[in-house]
């Protein structure tokens, strides 16, 4: 009976191969870590960085940090990122994610249109005029040369200049922008709106810029007998990202305004409508919100 014989060339190649292979990846050729950007990661990826800094904000109300950290995913619209993904987290009912997601969009919403307006405190330097150094500078050319004749001829006494009146022009004040003190969204058109195809009193908000711009992450405000309801616009990207909308209770009172500042809409109702077939059902009303 023969014994098997064991292959040792086989076994020595095996650990030759695995010893060379540890000393190329450990030492000739060691594999290099990078640190990455954010913006690199995958969509889910990116959702799930958005919501820890939207929760992080609605912790701290650090807004310049939300900002920076926003900045590494490199949307091309942070606004309008955020609230998408509201819009998508609300829909999967994951409200505290999509409340602190809408929030940061506010938030950054109202960063972006304070900086925006606000008023620059230094003027222009060509906005300066310079008509009383041009008057000095004539003034000491006469004394200078009233001086030079002095001295050349000693007989002729110095006298001490006297100053000559003359027409000063007075600079025109430096124009300074003065915010104006207005509402910063004005209620452009309401209109009751009969349609079978809208749920029963719906309340339509449209809130755009002053070039008629949809506008995203607006928080609107809507109050009845001491409630109080926000809901904010772009939630719902597929009818608008300006439209936000609100279902109304018949024979009930509202009020309605945005929180950002607007001309506050009272004593809005459903209004009774009517179908060819002469049933009554409730109407609802559209509100279009634009910045002056």
């Amino acid at each position: 009976m023969s014994r098997e014989r064991i292959p040792w060339h086989l076994l020595i190649g095996i650990a030759l191969g695995f010893g060379l292979g540890l000393v190329i990846s450990w030492g000739i050729a060691p594999q290099a870590y990078t640190v990455t950007s954010p913006d690199i990661l995958r969509a889910d990826f990116k959702d799930a960085y958005r919501v820890v800094i939207a929760q992080a904000y609605a912790a701290t109300g650090d807004l310049q940090r939300a900002q920076s950290r926003l900045a590494t995913l490199a949307d091309e619209n942070p606004v309008e990122a955020l609230t998408i993904q509201a819009q998508r987290e609300l829909a999967n009912e994951k409200m505290t994610e999509s409340e602190s997601l809408a929030n940061l969009a506010a938030a950054l919403q109202t960063a972006q249109r304070a900086a925006e307006t606000a008023p620059s405190a230094t003027p222009k330097p060509s906005q300066t005029p310079k008509v009383t150094s041009t008057v000095t500078l004539i003034v000491a050319a006469k004394t200078d040369a009233h001086e030079e004749t002095a001295q050349e001829d000693p007989d002729v006494p110095i006298s001490t200049p006297t100053d000559v009146p003359y027409n000063t022009i007075t600079p025109a004040p430096t124009s300074t922008a003065i915010p104006t003190v207005s509402a910063p969204y004005v209620l452009m058109t309401q209109d009751e709106v009969c349609s079978e195809n809208l749920s029963e009193g719906l309340l339509m908000v449209f809130v755009t810029d002053a070039l008629q711009k949809p506008i995203a992450g607006a928080e609107v405000i809507v109050e009845w007998d001491g409630n109080e309801e926000h809901f904010f616009t772009g939630l719902k990207p597929e009818l608008g990202m300006g439209y936000a909308d609100f279902t109304m209770q018949p024979n009930q009172s509202y009020a309605l305004r945005l929180a950002s500042g607007s001309t506050a809409v009272v004593n809005l109702s459903a209004p009774p409508c009517q179908d060819a077939a002469g049933n009554h059902y409730w109407g609802g009303l559209r509100l279009r919100f634009q910045k002056p």
